[in-house]
């Protein structure tokens, strides 16, 4: 008993809190299909992420060439040796020397092989990251339209069940009349009057899609949720998107063929494969480099 007081309690605070309590009432906003695809393509966040990984990719790739540009590195030598050694007379003899290199030590290397399979691997990335930029694109688009096409679809089911129910009301009041003047049976009137109450609650029903539908469209389009959308046209009537005249196989391999998964997929597998020729045919190719030291020349015998 106590757990359903306390449920009860539950329900009616939610009750209360309604967001006309709060203030924020429903705004109305007429919206049609170039509006929601636009703000699908502008204001969706995983577009946006998907730009970040392009724009990351970009990067990579410009680090990958600037490998063919060799690095410099200064640097000090200090050498000491103690123990025995060999002189030009072939004489093996113990000797303790040093000696150091006061000055600077400029190293020039560039890995050739490195910069080449490195270079190559970051370009195939970056278009696997641009197909999928446009994947993420292409997809948000669909279910911008799709949202769009339900919401249109839900207010002409409104208008559908709204003439249903105005139907069997005018059907219910005749049948009423037609009882009390003796030409219809009463189980005809409660029949009818069933269906009445059956097309209100399928008029119920039609309005509640509708307000579902525009809330799967306000997340798809991240707008405000007190937001309730309206079809600035809602009449739905079929979209010519391909042409009728071309047979079902060609359509499909067309499809396949533009998808940009499949290109990702397919810049990700070369990218794959010039990482391994890299780490195969890398190290046979030659790296260029030079050194240069400017300075003194210090040390001795125990010095």
């Amino acid at each position: 008993m106590k757990r359903w007081c306390f449920v009860v309690a539950i329900f009616a605070i939610f009750a209360h809190f309604t967001p006309k309590a709060f203030g924020a009432e429903s705004k109305f906003l007429t919206i049609d299909l170039p509006s929601a695809l636009h703000l699908a393509s502008a204001r969706n966040i995983d577009i946006q992420l998907a730009r970040e990984k392009l724009a990351g990719a970009y990067a990579a790739e410009e680090s990958a060439i600037e490998r063919f540009f060799p690095w410099v590195a200064p640097g000090v030598t200090y050498r000491r040796h103690d123990n025995l050694i060999q002189n030009t007379e072939g004489v093996i003899e113990e000797v303790h020397k040093q000696s150091y290199a006061p000055g600077g030590t400029v190293l020039a290397q560039t890995e050739i092989g490195d910069a080449i399979f490195k270079s190559l691997e970051a370009h195939q990335l970056k278009k696997a990251a641009r197909h999928g930029l446009g994947a993420q694109q292409q997809e948000t688009i669909l279910a911008a339209a799709r949202g769009y096409f339900d919401l249109a679809a839900a207010h002409e089911a409104v208008g559908v069940a709204r003439e249903a129910l105005r139907a069997s009301t005018d059907y219910a009041a005749e049948t009423d009349r037609a009882v009390n003047a003796g030409i219809a049976f009463k189980g005809d009137a409660l029949r009818v009057k069933v269906q009445q109450q059956r097309d209100e609650i399928a008029l119920r029903r039609a309005e509640e899609n509708v307000r579902l539908a525009s809330a799967k469209l306000v997340q798809i389009l991240h707008l405000d949720p007190i937001v309730e959308l309206m079809p600035r046209d809602a009449s739905v009537v079929p979209l010519s998107m391909v042409s009728a005249k071309e047979s079902l196989g060609d359509l499909v391999s067309q499809a396949l063929a533009a998808r940009p998964e499949t290109q990702q997929s397919a810049a990700l597998i070369n990218a794959a494969q010039h990482a391994k020729n890299g780490s195969i045919y890398g190290p046979l190719i030659p790296s260029v480099g030079g050194q240069a030291f400017f300075g003194g020349l210090g040390g001795g015998m125990n010095s």
